[in-house]
């Protein structure tokens, strides 16, 4: 069962740029397992495949190696229903979910083509994301997917779509002075009011997809400075986190962010991180048959994810996960067992004869 997979999975540290060990156990165990499997691998991210049948529909099941850094005294034990280790949730519970379906095949038919990947560096900057080096190097074979289930936590809710996220230093710069004779320089900091105005002034703005909203968000989340505590700043930084959705593409919210610079009187701007949205996905028939086959709840999705990759090349992706949301980056993080059980035997029944 998955929950075997998973014990062997959480007892293999996997930290962020630490993932070999485990990607090596997940290609042995598919070539294993299912030794008829096609496999490729770049670096510690791995893509399996069934034989292609031009007269089958493919589907993708998706999941991230890496953890981030975190403590769990209780790693391997299951109490009151619950296995805990550090990426129980978030997400080799997931993870054990797909290789299980793959041990299966070797019994069972499937009723789709299926590609299995699994890759490295999911919890850090986008351009050093694994799946992102996937697509790139197997960008027809990951594109020849008509859906895909991405098994991030969900609590085996059908989460849609994702919103995306540009991160941009907002520079301001002054004159340094000593603090006792401000006269003679320039306060940087004083020059971000106008910015910090008209963040915390902002409200969120609603885009619906059938019953389902996403507010797209602005906020200040860091800031930094050249200086001391007696000396005026001659320059401050204050990163811009913006939270942008489904109807914008990368371009129009980095023109939003342009403007907004300008309308606050912004000395330069660097933007250092930057993300697509995905398409809420709701007319795809492969989803649409899921969803009425399990009468699951679905849900618009108010965070980012690696949907957004898929969407960007033209596949159709949700996140369908096991894990609890809530449980993600926790200390003792776990997983409850009843959840990877209900989500493996929904997919069991979905993809295979």
């Amino acid at each position: 069962m998955p929950v075997e997979i998973l014990k062997e999975l959480i007892n293999i540290p996997s930290i962020y740029g630490n993932e070999k060990q485990i990607a090596d156990f997940v290609e042995n165990f598919i070539k294993t397992e299912n030794p008829h499997l096609q496999i490729h691998r770049v670096n510690n991210s791995i893509i399996a495949t069934t034989p292609f049948d031009e007269n089958k529909q493919t589907v993708a099941l998706v999941g991230h190696l890496d953890t981030v850094p975190g403590e769990n005294k209780y790693t391997g034990k299951i109490i009151n229903g619950r296995l805990y280790g550090l990426g129980a949730s978030d997400m080799k519970a997931g993870d054990a979910v797909i290789l299980k379906i793959i041990s299966d095949l070797k019994e069972k038919n499937s009723k789709f083509n299926l590609t299995f990947i699994f890759y490295e560096k999911e919890e850090g900057p986008y351009e050093d994301n694994g799946l992102k080096l996937l697509i790139s190097k197997f960008s027809e074979l990951i594109k020849r997917n008509d859906f895909a289930f991405v098994l991030e936590p969900t609590d085996n809710k059908i989460q849609v779509g994702c919103l995306g996220v540009i991160h941009a230093w907002f520079i301001f710069k002054g004159k340094r002075a000593h603090s006792a004779r401000p006269w003679e320089g320039d306060n940087a900091i004083h020059k971000g009011w106008k910015l910090l105005k008209t963040l915390s002034e902002m409200k969120p703005e609603e885009y619906k997809v059938g019953n389902l909203s996403y507010f797209e968000v602005m906020n200040a989340t860091m800031v930094d400075f050249k200086g001391g505590r007696n000396i005026i700043p001659e320059e401050f930084l204050i990163n811009v986190n913006y939270r942008f959705t489904p109807d914008k593409t990368t371009k129009e919210a980095l023109k939003k962010i342009e403007k907004l610079a300008e309308e606050t009187e912004t000395s330069s701007l660097k933007i250092w991180d930057i993300s697509p949205a995905a398409r809420p996905c709701l007319d795809n028939p492969i989803l649409r048959l899921f969803k009425e086959t399990f009468n699951l709840p679905i849900e618009a999705k108010q965070a980012w994810t690696d949907v957004a990759q898929l969407s960007e090349i033209g596949v159709d992706a949700v996140n369908f996960g096991p894990g609890q949301p809530h449980q993600a980056h926790q200390k003792d993080e776990y997983v409850e067992v009843e959840k990877i059980h209900t989500c493996y035997h929904i997919l069991k029944e979905f993809l295979l004869e």
